[in-house]
Parts: C-alpha cells; structure tokens; sequence
C-alpha cells in the first residue's frame, strides 16, 4: 500500500500513477547489499554499473553517468545531490534493514511529488519510530575485500517518543579489471561508506506530531560523471529535518523543513588528462501541504515549497552561485464511482538566480539578475471494470531546472584578456520532459499473481548539457558553458511483466522495449550524449525463489541488449557494450527466529562481466549474518 500519490491508501495498480513497491520481505530475500542492486529488479528501471559501489538509475531509459533526471526522497526528503542533480547511492544514509518499502513512480511527476521529478521518483520509506519496532544488526564479508557491518535500533521514550537510530558502514576493493593506467589508479582506491541517523517522531497531543532527523555520510567511490569521465568521488553530507503534522478542522496539515550539506571533491580523467574539482552546496526547503476531504469522494491537496540552492565558487573562494525557488501545488483526487478515478494535479514554480561576490566573468551580475516561471502537471485515469482488470491512463509534464554546476561560475574577477573562460551560463534554460502512457492489468488466478502491459510516449525539450568542445563569445571572451540547451528528443516504450507464485515458488518475468529518437542541434562528438544509441532497446528480466523449511532461495537473470555509451578516456567516442545475461543469487537459512545467515552473489556466471561502458565487472560473492534484536 502506498499514500505517497494522493495522501489516501492506495494499492500500486491504484495509483494514478505507474508505480512499483518493492517491501521489506523482497528485499531481505534478494540478498543484495546496495539499492541499486535492488532497482535492477524493476521493469522499466535501467541501472548502469561503474564499480562495485558506482551507479546510475535512470527510469524509462535516457540513463548515464550523473543522471541529474530522477527525484530520490527518504521519508519526503531528497537525498539526490544539487550539484549536478545526482544521486551518490552509497552516500544515502539509509540501512537496508530499516527500510520498509521502496516506491519507484515513473515518468514526470513534479505535481505529485515534487521538485525535479522529471522521469521518475524513487521514494525510499523507513520504518515508523514511534510505531514500529525494528532491531537488527548485520555483518558482511566477501570477495574484493568486502567488509560491512550494519546497525539498526528502535527506542521507545514513554508511550509517546519514538526514536530510531541507525549506522553502517562498509570497505571494498573496486575492480582490477582495467587496462588503463589512469583509470587503474583511480580504482585503486576502496570504496568507503560511512553512514550514520536519527529518526524521532513525537505525539504531541492526540492530534498533532512533531518529529526530528539528522544525517551524516561519507562515500567514497569509483563512477562516472558528467562529462562521461571516470573518476573518483568523494562525497560528504549532513542534513537536518524537522517535520509538524496536525489533524484538524481544515484538513490533515504538515509542514517540514530541512537542509541538505554536501562537501564533493572528484579525482578525474578526461582527454588522457587527470584532474580534480571540488566545492560544496547547501539546499534549504520549507514545505507546507493541506489534505483536505471535501467530499466523501473528494480529496485536495494544497501546498507551498520554497527552496534556497547555492555552490560555493572553486578553486578561487569568495562567490556563490545558485538559485531560489517558489512553488504552489494543487491536487484533487475524485472517486467518480466504484470503478472510475480521476486525480488532476498542477504546480507552479517561479525560479530566481542568484549570485553573490565578485564578478562572474565574462558575464556581469546583471545576467545573474533572472528569473523564470515554470508549468508541471499530472493527470491519471483509473479504470477497474471488474474485480481482476485496471486499466490506467496517465499524462505528466515535469521541469528539470539548470543544476548548481550548469549555473555556477569560477573565473577569477579580472582574467587575462582574450583567456579562455569555463563558466556555468545563467542564460540556460530548464529541460521540459512530457509523457504519456496507458497501461493495463490483470490479476490471473491460475499463476497465483498478474499480468500486466503498458505503452508509453514521452518527449523531452530544451535538452541541457556541456559541450566542452563549443566555443562561445561573451563580452570579448572565448568561453566554454557547463550548460547549455541542445534541442529535443522524443521516445516510445512499451512494457510487459507477468508475475505470480505456485506454493513455495515464486516467479517474475518481464520485457522493456525503448526506442529514442534524438534531434540535437550539437555537431557530432561535441557533447557526450546520443541516447537513440545509448538506450538497450530490449532488456529482459527473470526472477525465481523457492521456500522451503528454514532456507529462502532468490536467483534473479537480467539480459540487455547492445548499444553503445560514451566514455571520455581520450576524448569523446562511443564504446560498444555487447549483449549480456547476468545472475544474482541468494541463499539463506533461518538458525532461530532472530539469527539468519545469506550466502550471495552477483555476476555470477562469468569471471569478468560487461555491465557497462567501464571496464568489466569481477563475480562477486558475499556472506552475511543478521541477528534481530
């Protein structure tokens, strides 16, 4: 179940929006250690593999390093970096086993979620503190030097104060499969991760909650960026939260708060050329939202977002860079009768820049001085003409506003005349993505599960990127942009997925076909991006497990098909990455009701695997305990 969408209960396929919850059970069963380990498992989810912590999730395709178009939120709180609009995974911090349910929401949904929800949403849900009790500890070894320990406890202040502490942490040698020196040196550093939390929730009065999160984290590890480069990142964050929620007369109101700090410095190589670049940012957001039931069959939600996104200036400090952002939402949610609902959401954001310190040359304050407005929507039909049938027809339009870097500028106040610049531009514009899909479902007694097929167009406009080989004239000076529009690209997809379970066996299969088609304006080779080449068109993916006495068996298959990536090792070519099946499997026994033992492993049936346009990926295997406490 799920309340994410419209604040009410929902199954997914109820949902006016293409959803998949994967819950605490799945996830313990696939053995996996990572979340994007686990999002592989999801139709329509694309996942590329740099190292043995280093990934990239992208949604429907248009997937690769730095994929600035996914919204990831941890109990309503983004966790996707502002720099470059990137999520660092490892730097989550998050335990595995204090997770209840992951939500993957696909295609544009700002109106419903919030801000950058340009291709999806990945929604992560802990565990209540005030309701739920949840104790586990959890030691890993493995191959490549794997060392990880895991805690998670719930406190309980009275019969009031819930309080839900967390830490974890793991060291690993990344691959040492490539045949290049710079890239070798920088996969001879581990990767690390550091995490530590707090999640308290208070009952106030019978009607009113107020609760407090504080994070800190520290990854270290080999991926690739945004320019397609290889590097080494080494990201370190803390954040603080406190949320209000109040049931009363005029609807179910909940205001949060939150800050977001990220310190980043990223160890690269492009052109045949090491090099390092390193700031940090700060994200401050406000949030108010009114669930109001109007009707016992219809619901509105109203809300207000402001947000305060700044970078500091590098290597020269002295200068910041960023933006402000105002937005108004407004949902309704209509039970139209028994089978028919019909849920219509739109927001609006009024986007400021700002700039603060010395002149960012070759631009004056004064470009710095813009502000633009901006349009998302959602809308979803659902349809259940019987019991067993869903049919789902969906429409969104989400805004992917310019990232910290594409804005921000470096230069020195007074250059050498005539001297190179590479600079953010403030004259970029935000990326429009717009999709449409019709989906439907069926549950299939005879398989014990379901079938479900759905269809998709979507279209993306103002398509933003770095072009480090176009030279622009500003004020006199030749300059290089961290961000700049390049025309448009538009995609279709369709989507096939049959799940169900036969006593102890339990099974899923599933089909994605994507098929972009790009209309850039840049010249061949200048930017790092062709997803009509770049997207598998075809993955496949199977899942079996059998339960039987003590033991819980998981075997997951995934094959895609061939498409080239870019990789700038020495410049900006495409590599291809041949067709390839993978395997993950997990075996685990149950000693006693809290003690349990997993042996698990992925890359499975080859000792050096393809997953991606990096060198290859090592066969892993791996053993944990968990006791339960």
């Amino acid at each position: 179940m799920t309340t994410s969408a419209t604040g009410k209960p929902q199954r997914a396929s109820e949902a006016p929006a293409p959803m998949t919850i994967i819950n605490a059970e799945e996830i313990a069963r696939s053995g996996a250690r990572t979340i994007p380990d686990i999002l592989n498992r999801v139709a329509g989810v694309d996942v590329e593999t740099w190292g043995v912590s280093g990934a990239d999730v992208g949604v429907d395709g248009y997937n690769q390093g730095n994929n600035p178009r996914l919204l990831v939120l941890v109990n309503g709180r983004q966790v996707y970096l502002d720099h470059y609009g990137v999520t660092i995974w490892s730097a989550i911090p998050v335990q595995l086993a204090e997770i209840r349910q992951i939500e993957v929401v696909k295609g544009p949904q700002a109106a419903l979620f919030g801000f950058n929800a340009v291709s999806g949403v990945v929604n992560i849900i802990t565990y209540n503190p005030l309701y739920d009790n949840v104790g586990s500890a959890q030691v890993t070894v493995g191959t490549q030097g794997q060392k990880e320990v895991s805690v998670v406890k719930s406190v309980k202040l009275g019969d009031k104060v819930g309080v839900r502490l967390s830490a974890g942490g793991w060291n690993m040698d990344e691959y040492g499969t490539s045949s290049d020196a710079l890239v070798r040196h920088l996969r001879d550093n581990q990767s690390l991760r550091r995490t530590a939390s707090l999640d308290s929730l208070a009952q106030i009065t019978s009607n009113v909650q107020a609760g407090f999160e504080g994070t800190w984290a520290r990854a270290d590890l080999f991926e690739v960026g945004a320019l397609q480069e290889p590097h080494q990142g080494i990201y370190q964050t803390h954040s603080y939260k406190g949320t209000v929620k109040a049931d009363t007369d005029w609807g179910l109101i909940e205001a949060t708060a939150y800050n977001n700090h990220l310190d980043f410095t990223l160890h690269y190589v492009s052109a045949g050329a090491p090099g390092t670049y390193a700031s940090t940012t700060d994200t401050t957001v406000v949030q108010v939202q009114d669930l109001v039931k109007i009707t016992p069959t219809l619901t509105t939600r109203v809300a207000m977002e402001y947000r305060d996104n700044s970078i500091d200036s590098t290597p020269v400090k002295g200068a910041t860079t960023g933006y402000q952002d105002f937005a108004l939402s407004n949902m309704y949610d209509w039970q139209i009768d028994d089978a028919v609902t019909l849920t219509v959401a739109g927001r609006w954001d009024h986007t400021a820049l700002t700039r603060d310190g010395f002149t960012p040359v070759p631009f004056t304050k004064a470009d710095y001085d813009r502000s633009f407005d901006s349009f998302s929507y959602n809308t979803g039909l659902v349809w259940r003409p019987t019991a067993d049938d869903t049919v789902t027809v969906t429409a969104g339009r989400g805004i992917q506003s310019p990232t910290l870097i594409e804005l921000g500028n470096n230069t020195l106040s007074q250059p050498a005349p005539g001297s190179v610049q590479v600079t953010g531009n403030p004259n970029v514009n935000p990326t429009v993505v717009t999709n449409y899909e019709v989906g439907y479902q069926r549950a299939v007694a005879a398989i014990g599960g379901s079938a479900k097929v759905s269809v998709l167009y979507q279209k993306t406009q103002d398509y933003k990127s770095i072009a480090l080989t176009t030279v622009h004239f500003v004020n006199g000076y030749p300059t290089i942009f961290l961000g700049q529009n390049f025309g448009s690209s538009k995609e279709w997809g369709t989507e096939v997925e049959l799940r169900g379970k036969i006593g102890a066996v339990r099974w899923s299969a599933s089909w994605d076909w994507l098929n972009p088609t790009d209309a850039f304006t840049f010249a061949p080779g200048t930017v790092t991006a062709n997803f009509q080449k770049s997207t598998p068109k075809n993955t496949v993916r199977g899942n079996v497990g059998y339960d039987f006495g003590r033991f819980t068996t998981d075997l997951f298959l995934i094959w895609r098909s061939d498409y080239q990536a870019f990789i700038t090792y020495a410049g900006n070519q495409l590599y291809n990455v041949s067709p390839g099946l993978t395997a993950q499997a997990a075996v685990s026994y149950k000693v006693s009701d809290d003690f349990s033992l997993t042996l698990a492993g992925s890359n499975l049936l080859q000792d050096h695997t393809q997953l991606a346009v990096t060198p290859k990926a090592e066969r892993r295997v791996w053993g944990t305990a968990t006791y339960k406490f």
